[in-house]
């Protein structure tokens, strides 16, 4: 009988899809009770694999919720450039950014509220964080583009905003209505600081 041929291919599939289910279950486990609580047993416990396992793909702590937080930011779909596709006017690009961002903000909800007090004490999750806030304010930047309004760009900031967003959404505006009325009110702003 011939010996089984070895595939190199099937072997780094099989090394890739551990992977997976190690960052999956970790990040399960990150959305159950946070990244601090979850300990590198756990995920191998939950990703059924032995933690020697988990600690050759991933050496430390920090390395795991890195590759959990890159697997995050690919999962939650932040908001970029191809929102204002089409969008001309001021007007229109403050309804495209208030729309995705209030959907960007639904779909992030829960996350928000189990890592927000971790981003400052963990590398990874201060370092995406960064990340993202420079790439909110380049966002918002282009949407306001063409107006030379600092109060107008606070205005934007501060009512295209999680907690705006909350609090619209609480006294119960849907995700759509809650949208339409910062975007009127912020297209009213930009009305006028033309003049």
């Amino acid at each position: 009988m011939a010996p089984r041929s070895y595939s190199m291919a099937q072997r780094s599939e099989q090394v890739a899809q551990t992977r997976r289910r190690i960052v999956d279950n970790a990040a399960e486990l990150f959305a159950e009770r946070g990244a601090r609580a979850t300990t590198m047993t756990e995920v191998a416990r939950r990703a059924d694999v032995s933690p020697a396992t988990v600690t050759n793909h991933f050496a430390t702590q920090d390395e795991l919720i890195e590759a959990v937080v890159g697997w995050l930011m690919a999962e939650i779909r932040i908001p970029d450039p191809s929102i204002f596709a089409g969008a001309r006017s001021v007007a229109a690009r403050i309804r495209a950014l208030t729309t995705a961002m209030f959907e960007f903000y639904e779909r992030t909800r829960r996350w928000y509220h189990l890592l927000g007090d971790e981003i400052g004490e963990l590398p990874a999750l201060a370092a995406a964080e960064a990340r993202f806030q420079r790439s909110m304010q380049d966002l918002y930047a282009q949407a306001l583009a063409g107006k030379d309004d600092r109060d107008l760009a606070l205005a934007a900031s501060a009512l295209i905003h999680p907690g705006t967003y909350a609090a619209l959404t609480e006294v119960g505006h849907s995700r759509e209505e809650a949208a339409a009325l910062v975007t009127e009110s912020l297209t009213h702003w930009a009305r006028r600081s033309r003049r």
